[in-house]
């Protein structure tokens, strides 16, 4: 599993998000209920991979010890596959992650950043994880 380096400039908006948004425990991040979107907030990452085989335009983001999100861009990543680093922006006044347009992905490849718009946000089912990550412990 790839390391997640969070920007410095989320850290910014994290802090102007609020009081409301920084003071929310984690576990109270808006649930989905059956067909309904998932939540979560930018602090709550962990971790990231990308797809494998290669896809540039699919990241898996760890959420928490036992949640993945799988973000899918509206066109190709540059360098999603090799990037030494992700981070993400949300686009919102807080930090909570729901749709493809609350976060822009950060990829941080050899020759700079590269800014990636998401179009849409899933969370991976238990079932779907152990398909897709084998190897994952949680």
């Amino acid at each position: 599993m790839k390391t997640l380096t969070i920007a410095a400039l989320i850290t910014g908006l994290a802090l102007s998000a609020g009081a409301s948004a920084l003071a929310a425990d984690p576990a109270e991040a808006p649930a989905a209920a059956p067909g309904k979107r998932a939540c979560f907030f930018s602090h709550q990452i962990t971790g990231w991979r990308d797809a494998r085989p290669r896809n540039d335009r699919v990241v898996y983001l760890d959420v928490s010890p036992h949640d993945v999100y799988r973000l899918d861009t509206f066109g190709p990543c540059p360098g999603v596959e090799s990037a030494l680093s992700i981070g993400v922006e949300t686009t919102g006044a807080s930090s909570v992650i729901c749709e493809g347009l609350d976060v822009v992905l950060i990829v941080q490849g050899p020759t700079g950043p590269d800014r990636c718009h998401v179009s849409k946000i899933t969370r991976l089912t238990p079932d779907e994880v152990k398909a897709a990550f084998p190897k994952r412990r949680h």
